[in-house]
């Protein structure tokens, strides 16, 4: 019987817990731009305008996944959190959504935002268009997730 009662209370104590913690749900690559085509995955490459990595066998990786995919199709969030808007000459257009201290995900080279600078955002939330702004060579989304200001591979992370 007292084993039932600490049972029992603890899991009131979960529960409650539980109800305090923001969603944590998180979409595959997939849903950030449908029928995307994957142009560039997350990782080593030989392409010589991504930035240096010592460890890298080429010295260059890629930060992030590139999807390609017409321009104006709509970029859905992935995560929920807040959105933060910019722009910068090698990303374009980009809509930053911060999950929480230690998580940021950048959504580059948009065409236009669909977010306020922010506006709190849910999962499949449209943040922006695909576009081509900034360093692009054609119409695509670069997804990039920062963990602790560190680029991680986005399917791994969002558990595609």
């Amino acid at each position: 019987m007292r084993l039932l009662a600490i049972f029992s209370g603890a899991l009131v104590v979960w529960l409650i817990t539980a109800m305090q913690v923001p969603s944590h749900e998180r979409l595959p690559v997939e849903a950030v731009v449908l029928g995307a085509i994957v142009s560039q995955p997350f990782g080593c490459t030989s392409l010589e305008l991504e930035p240096f990595d010592a460890l890298c066998p080429s010295h260059h990786i890629h930060t992030g996944i590139d999807l390609a995919a017409p321009l104006g199709r709509e970029v859905h969030s992935a995560t929920a959190g807040i959105a933060y808007v910019g722009y910068d000459a090698m990303a374009g257009n980009f809509v930053a959504v911060m999950t929480d201290s230690s998580v940021r995900i950048l959504y580059c080279h948009l065409a236009a935002y669909r977010v306020e600078q922010g506006e709190e955002v849910a999962p499949g939330q449209v943040l922006g268009v695909v576009g081509a702004t900034g360093l692009a060579t054609g119409p695509h989304v670069h997804l990039q997730v920062n963990v602790e200001g560190r680029p991680v591979d986005p399917a791994a992370f969002l558990g595609s």
